[in-house]
């Protein structure tokens, strides 16, 4: 099979056409498969778990290529075994399952986006509901904080604010409104959990 450089994994996962989509995917598959379903395994995880855990992480590499979020000079295989390793103990911790965790557990650092990605739609949808009742303002603010992981001062730059205090300020408030929203609607607190 032949062996392609991270550039082109990226550019190839953007591509219009599903044929080469496919194939990148069918490739990214051959080169990390087997490391994702020895790692499952050795945490508490079965074939089937592998496997669907697998699935996910690709659903989420394809989308962050899509979005534009991963760069040509990422190794890409790394990162989506890094997402699989996330993911599934993301999984445990639903599960409840104790572990111990290997020193490298979040060795490679996922951004929040590749995980929100794999929300259920409910999920997303009621966390998008308890965002847009902040007002728009509070929304993009916490959007820009929690899921795209910009920082202060870049947000202010964006948001037009006189300084990056003010938007340290202004997050806070956004975040007592919505813990506000939470204890006055704890269904809320029921879906995003």
């Amino acid at each position: 099979m032949k062996k392609y450089a991270d550039e082109d994994i990226v550019q190839r996962l953007q591509s219009g056409d599903n044929r080469i989509v496919d194939e990148t995917l069918y490739y990214l598959h051959g080169q990390v498969y087997a490391m994702v379903v020895r790692f499952v395994r050795k945490y508490k995880g079965t074939l089937a778990d592998a496997e669907d855990n697998f699935q996910d992480s690709l659903i989420a590499l394809y989308k962050l290529a899509r979005q534009g979020k991963l760069q040509g000079n990422t190794n890409v295989e790394a990162y989506l075994y890094a997402i699989n390793k996330n993911l599934w103990f993301k999984q445990l911790k639903k599960r409840k399952e104790t572990l111990e965790l290997p020193d490298d557990a979040h060795a490679i650092p996922v951004p929040e986006v590749a995980l929100y990605s794999l929300l259920s739609e409910e999920r997303k949808a009621a966390i998008e509901k308890l965002l847009a009742q902040l007002g728009e303002s509070c929304h993009r603010l916490l959007v820009y904080y929690f899921y795209d992981r910009l920082k202060l001062k870049k947000i202010a730059q964006l948001m037009e604010y006189a300084s990056e205090q003010v938007a340290k300020n202004k997050k806070s408030a956004c975040m007592r409104q919505l813990k506000t929203l939470l204890s006055q609607h704890p269904h809320y607190k029921k879906n995003i959990t």
